[in-house]
């Protein structure tokens, strides 16, 4: 009578979860890095007056027009306050991927996603 051995687990079982665990740290790795790695810019009547890294939330107010609020959350920005009559820059919600863009007619503030 022949005696057969039966392993839980073999060289290709250890092989697979190796790589599978490999893929896992790298998805995450690479969405960590699109979250932290985003820029927006807020133009006043077409000048650059600020760039802000989308990596830390915050509320952004700004000095020269105090009526027009953003907020930054989760790697993503938008316009939470303003004092137009259309509230359609607030209604824009959040931006997170390039290119994207709001703007505050009125008050003449845009905003735009330009690295994600």
């Amino acid at each position: 009578m022949e005696i057969v051995e039966h392993r839980l687990i073999n060289k290709r079982d250890i092989l697979l979860f190796v790589g599978l665990v490999a893929i896992a740290l790298l998805a995450a790795w690479a969405l960590q890095d699109r979250n932290t790695g985003g820029v927006a810019r807020i133009s006043i009547d077409g000048q650059i007056l600020l760039e802000v890294k989308l990596s830390q939330d915050k509320i952004i107010v700004l000095e020269s027009l105090e009526n027009v609020n953003f907020q930054v959350k989760d790697g993503a920005i938008a316009f939470v306050k303003s004092d137009c009559p259309d509230q359609i820059c607030v209604r824009s919600g959040f931006l997170s991927r390039q290119g994207q863009m709001a703007a505050c007619l009125p008050n003449r503030v845009s905003l735009i996603v330009i690295r994600n």
